[in-house]
């Protein structure tokens, strides 16, 4: 009897100290708009590119993003980072990858897929995934590239 205490007893424990896998796993969905800073033809048909902009995102609130990546004009595949950086400091960065489609109009309408890999702060061991929805016309304000609109929806967990 002692001893079927004892081993009831230690798997009532263990199982309270284990947490379970994706137990800190939480939507993440927000918003983002911003424009190409500076796009590098160097490497064409390939162009290194460099947008910025702000937005509103669960578990960071207002936040400043930045995204180096490369686009081929050709057949639109778009590889790159996200670095997004919160008010306080705190940073979460993600790799991302899609082929976003131009439209006859000029724009450019797709998804890129996003796997979080990391950051500093609260976010130091983030993991997760999500998908930046976006929509890009060609800047009217005299600026190079694009003004981007775009939506996040995936799963963070830190």
């Amino acid at each position: 009897m002692r001893v079927t205490r004892l081993v009831f007893s230690l798997l009532v424990l263990s199982m309270l100290l284990t947490v379970p896998t994706g137990a800190n796993s939480v939507p993440l969905k927000g918003s983002w708009t911003g424009v190409t800073v500076s796009a590098d033809p160097t490497n064409f048909p390939v162009v290194g590119v460099v947008s910025d902009g702000t937005g509103e995102l669960t578990h960071l609130g207002r936040y400043f993003m930045t995204s180096p990546h490369t686009s081929n004009v050709f057949t639109g595949e778009t590889i790159g980072d996200q670095i997004f950086t919160a008010a306080n400091g705190d940073m979460l960065t993600a790799f991302c990858e899609g082929f976003p489609v131009m439209q006859e109009n000029g724009d450019v309408i797709g998804t890129l897929d996003c796997d979080i890999t990391g950051g500093t702060g609260r976010f130091e061991d983030a993991t997760g995934e999500y998908v930046f929805f976006l929509h890009a016309s060609p800047r009217t304000d005299g600026g190079i590239g694009y003004a981007t609109e775009a939506t996040i929806s995936g799963q963070i967990d830190y």
